[in-house]
């Protein structure tokens, strides 16, 4: 399966000028460490993210302490070019996720903008533009800045809040499509066969996929000054799994997780 570290690189200035000379450093930092890397078509991001609405209180009682539920929208095309994941985490129980078609994601916003507002309000909207795709080993690095806009009637100038960096690797097996014959009637491709001919699970290291991923980020960021940025890290959860969708929504969590930020 693809498994991957995500890195975001925050911006203290929050201008696009910063975020963009940052990017430009990093990548400066790939080609030098990475000299064989091969550049890729660019890839692009969209995120919104929606936080229930508080209750309002009612009269002579103190607010109660609320744990926020959040709904994000994310389409990444490198993930799945013509879909867009839903990830709705309720305050008290695991995230639920679903896709809809890309199409359909501008609708989705304006129900839970304008017809739902009584139960969600937006909180950000982030965009990549033409990011940067390396290949090169065991390494799929993506590199771009983020933008941050306001929608609606208070939309203004483009910001930046940051960059991320997504280094990409493979561990354990395989995926396949959901659905599809990967060409193994009684054997997946999770599976091995011992000298007794006896089925046996491969482990996932996924320890040694994280070294991996750490030591690329370190150096593609090596003698680059990244000022006063502060670097968060996600990595995927280590969960194994042949199956292609599964792995996606694994994803779509560290994804999610990353840009809700302090929404």
């Amino acid at each position: 399966m693809k498994y991957s570290g995500l890195y975001f690189i925050s911006n203290p200035s929050t201008t696009l000028d910063a975020s963009l000379s940052t990017v430009t450093s990093l990548i400066q930092g790939l080609e030098s460490s990475f000299q064989n890397a091969t550049r890729q078509p660019p890839w692009s991001l969209s995120y919104r993210l929606f936080r229930d609405t508080i209750p309002p209180a009612h009269h002579h009682t103190p607010p109660a302490a609320h744990t926020h539920s959040y709904q994000h929208l994310l389409h990444l095309s490198g993930l799945a070019p013509n879909r867009t994941y839903v990830c709705t985490q309720p305050a008290n129980a695991p995230a639920a996720i679903a896709s809809i078609p890309l199409r359909q994601q501008e609708a989705h916003s304006s129900i839970l903008r304008h017809q739902a507002s009584a139960l969600w309000t937006p909180r950000h909207t982030l965009a990549v533009r033409d990011g940067t795709t390396y290949t090169g080993g065991l390494y799929t690095i993506q590199i771009g800045e983020l933008r941050a806009a306001r929608e609606g009637p208070q939309s203004g100038a483009v910001s930046s809040p940051g960059v991320v960096v997504c280094i990409t690797t493979e561990v354990g097996a395989c995926g396949v499509e959901d659905g599809v014959d990967s060409g193994y009637n009684s054997l997946d491709n999770s599976m091995a066969m011992d000298v007794d001919g006896q089925e046996v699970e491969e482990e996932t290291d996924f320890e040694f996929a994280q070294t991996m991923i750490r030591e690329c980020w370190g150096a593609i960021k090596q003698g680059r000054d990244l000022g006063r940025s502060e670097v968060k890290e996600t990595m995927m959860a280590s969960v194994a799994t042949t199956k292609k969708e599964e792995e996606r929504e694994i994803a779509v969590r560290m994804w999610c997780d990353t840009l809700r930020m302090r929404g």
